[in-house]
């Protein structure tokens, strides 16, 4: 089948389906607000391909042969942190990348408060090269639930 067919039969079938939504009661700014949900959770899906790890497969890991990074903010990291973890928020990952480039081929483990920007963390490092980064389950929220050892820093 040549191009010009194949152009005509994807734009009769996005017609059709598009007068089939208007019969539905859709207008065009229902459609657009679905298909901007729709493109809005496959692309906030693809930020977390990294595979998720429990904490204790986490802590089955030798800690000198992993990174356990926090991307929370300071304040957060000040207030209570995983043990062993490094903190490098979420807004200096990129310039940090050189720091963390030991770690490249190494499991890379990312933590913030709830999954958020741990997704977004893990989006930057698989970006820039990082092959083994998962998410750390829970989060610190799973982690505290879970009533697990907490270090604090200052008072």
């Amino acid at each position: 089948m040549d191009a010009a067919k194949m152009k005509k039969i994807k734009t009769s079938s996005l017609s059709a389906s598009l007068t089939k939504a208007t019969r539905l009661g859709m207008n065009k700014k229902s459609i657009t607000r679905l298909l901007t949900c729709l493109y809005l959770f496959f692309v906030s899906a693809s930020t977390m391909a990294a595979e998720d790890i429990s904490a204790d497969a986490m802590l089955a890991m030798k800690a000198s042969e992993r990174l356990l990074l926090d991307v929370r903010t300071v304040e957060e990291y000040t207030k209570a942190h995983i043990p062993t973890s490094v903190n490098i928020p979420l807004s200096e990952i990129e310039t940090n990348l050189t720091r963390l480039s030991d770690f490249k081929n190494s499991p890379v483990v990312v933590y913030c408060r709830s999954g958020v920007r741990a997704g977004k963390a893990i989006a930057l490092l698989e970006d820039n090269g990082f092959t083994n980064v998962m998410h750390l389950e829970g989060d610190m929220m799973g982690w505290e639930t879970e009533n697990r050892p907490t270090n604090k820093l200052g008072n």
